[in-house]
């Protein structure tokens, strides 16, 4: 958290964010700061137009409805699935009859699933698409969610949990990659900040209902919920642009 202050000391803003408000000296002095690290000459830029102020209002007009109602459905059913199951999965193992030590070690050897997914992601949404990927991995933890409800074995739940880590993560990077490139720049922070704040309010819910979820119909209840959650998601993933391959400099 204290290395976060550190890069953020450096971090240039966005020169398409600087010239959208008409702040066009602080771009100017972004590119500079670009070209003289790899020593080339300035190159003069023409004036961009000033981008109308963004409005949450906007977000819910017919032009943007659709998207920031998918988007938020994708982050709210990925949150809830998350959360819902990582924060209480050494508990559940516990109740399945595992002693703590076993259930910590299997929410590890579970939770470094998760690496590899990430990385698959990052690699698939330039060859598939950001929104193939995304669906196909939340497809992927549904079904992984619905086979570690289903687990008869400790082995076969270890097995699906590692399904469930990978493609819930790859998910996650998939959702990072779409996410600033559904609405415009003079919209994008507060199209992605609202989407991933309904997010949030999935993921405080989540921990919250798996108590009961798991007192009304124990472990299989508890992972079917979080396969519907996943299976919402991906349908509502289906509602995103894609951008792929696209310029975004009109966007």
């Amino acid at each position: 958290a204290l290395y976060a202050i550190v890069v953020r000391v450096g971090l240039p803003e966005s020169v398409r964010f600087l010239e959208s408000r008409g702040r066009t000296d602080e771009a100017e002095t972004a590119v500079r700061r670009f070209e003289d690290a790899v020593g080339i000459s300035p190159v003069p830029s023409p004036p961009a137009p000033v981008a109308p102020k963004p409005n949450w209002r906007v977000l819910w007009s017919p032009k943007f409805r659709r998207h920031t109602i998918a988007l938020s459905l994708t982050w709210m059913g990925v949150n809830f699935a998350y959360y819902g199951a990582f924060i209480w999965l050494p508990s559940l193992l516990y109740a399945q009859g595992h002693d703590l030590v076993k259930s910590f070690g299997f929410t590890l050897i579970i939770t470094l699933a998760q690496l590899p997914g990430y990385a698959a992601a990052a690699v698939l949404i330039e060859i598939w698409g950001r929104r193939p990927t995304l669906a196909t991995f939340l497809a992927g933890s549904a079904v992984s969610a619905i086979g570690m409800g289903l687990a008869p074995t400790t082995g076969w739940i270890i097995f699906t949990g590692c399904l469930l880590s990978f493609f819930n993560l790859g998910a996650w990077g998939a959702l990072y990659a779409i996410t600033p490139e559904v609405f415009p720049t003079w919209l994008r922070t507060t199209g992605a900040g609202t989407a991933t704040a309904f997010g949030r309010v999935a993921a405080m819910a989540a921990p919250l209902s798996v108590p009961f979820l798991n007192l009304a119909g124990g472990w299989p209840l508890v992972f079917g919920a979080f396969a519907i959650s996943f299976g919402l998601a991906m349908a509502a993933a289906f509602f995103l642009p894609e951008r792929t391959g696209e310029a975004l400099a009109e966007q």
